[in-house]
């Protein structure tokens, strides 16, 4: 049984997006982290207009200091950190200063992107962008978007450009679907996982729960490669290393 997994991405923090409604849901997605193997929590809630950053960083930092004090309260061992689950667009262009909004402080950004519109050639170019600041990109459920659901080399070709890859816990066990099913399985076996997040938004569907979901998985799925991005390099993050992630087989000829 694993356990002292790290959740790079959750939406456990309550009245920021469509995750968490209240603070007492924020307290019980944390403790059932914590009961369901969970280490380290990451709150990471959706930034989506850019106009907004400012006022998200500061409501983010506020209720993280108050959600810390309470789960002291209650007896909980669970690390918290923060980041942000950032959407990107042709906007992105126009900011020159990330590390507020990053993992932990670190060099790390956790981005997604529109499910329906959003394609390898524009991808790159956010990449792109965001690595000449410094930062190591981070897309979130990859497992999830069409055009890599068309095409899985374009994965490789963005890793071979410095991004890396986060699949949601619930998706190799089919929680999204079967495509996303086998997109999250094959990513994982290749070792093109580099971490794995809760993506959590509530105490039923898409819980906090990482070692429910992981139970779930086919066993075909790789355990080293399942433990290196569900434990282990999330110490990456916290000790904003850079990581130079071992690809194990390329997809394109599987």
């Amino acid at each position: 049984m694993l356990n002292g997994f790290t959740d790079i991405h959750s939406h456990a923090m309550w009245g920021m997006d469509d995750g968490a409604r209240d603070f007492d849901e924020t307290v019980n997605m944390c403790l059932d982290a914590e009961d369901g193997g969970t280490q380290t929590l990451f709150l990471t809630p959706h930034l989506m207009y850019w106009e907004q950053a400012e006022t998200l960083f500061d409501a983010r930092e506020a209720k993280a200091e108050m959600l810390q004090e309470v789960l002291g309260d209650e007896g909980s061992g669970l690390e918290i950190k923060k980041g942000f689950e950032i959407l990107c667009d042709d906007d992105i262009f126009d900011v020159k200063y990330f590390y507020p909004y990053t993992l932990n402080g670190s060099r790390y950004i956790l981005i997604e992107f529109d499910f329906f519109k959003s394609n390898e050639a524009d991808v790159s170019a956010w990449c792109r962008y965001l690595s000449s600041f410094g930062m190591v990109p981070v897309i979130a459920h990859p497992e999830r978007y069409g055009f890599v659901q068309d095409d899985l080399q374009c994965i490789e070709r963005l890793s071979q450009i410095g991004v890396l890859f986060q699949i949601n816990a619930g998706s190799p066990s089919g929680m999204f679907g079967e495509a996303e099913a086998g997109v999250a399985l094959r990513l994982l076996n290749c070792g093109y996982v580099d971490f794995i997040g809760s993506d959590a938004h509530d105490l039923q569907l898409r819980s906090t729960d990482m070692r429910e979901c992981i139970d779930d998985y086919p066993t075909t799925a790789d355990t080293e490669l399942l433990k290196k991005a569900a434990i282990c390099n999330g110490e990456y993050i916290l000790k904003d290393k850079l990581l130079i992630p071992k690809r194990i087989k390329n997809l394109s000829k599987i």
